[in-house]
């Protein structure tokens, strides 16, 4: 028996989400798809549409039963002709090239520390500079 599917603002995004993919497969298919006749590749984005379409109905249906949602998170197929998705906000995008940046700086000052196996057979550190002198000889 299958799980009852709750409707709310998650699993309109991943419709959204779904149907985005089928978007793109669609595309793919059409540019490049290789198939033996045009019957065959109508007959293959038919099923595909036929699939996106099903989504779609749910989804619309969802948005005018006042799910809410946010309009960056439309499929392009669902955005108004010539509007462009919304771009992430420039401080954000910011913030996010800057996370890293501070976690690698963490990263290196864990790696400066000395390790509990220094002076033991399980320090791989030691084991690396001989390593590297017997190489070097």
């Amino acid at each position: 028996m299958a799980a009852a599917v709750t409707e709310n603002k998650y699993y309109l995004k991943s419709l959204h989400e779904e149907i985005g993919l089928f978007d793109r497969k669609l595309a793919h298919l059409m540019k490049h798809g290789v198939y033996a006749s045009d019957e065959e590749r109508d007959a293959a984005a038919r099923k595909l549409t036929k699939k996106r379409e099903t989504l779609a109905e749910t989804a619309r249906r969802l948005a005018s039963e006042g799910i809410e949602y946010k309009t960056s998170e439309l499929p392009r197929s669902f955005l108004p002709e010539g509007v462009e998705p919304e771009a992430a906000p420039q401080a954000a995008v910011e913030a996010e090239a800057a996370a890293p940046a501070a976690a690698g700086q963490l990263n290196r000052t864990a790696r400066r520390q000395a390790s509990a196996y220094a002076g033991t057979s399980l320090d791989w550190e030691q084991s690396i500079r001989d390593y590297m002198s017997n190489k070097k000889a």
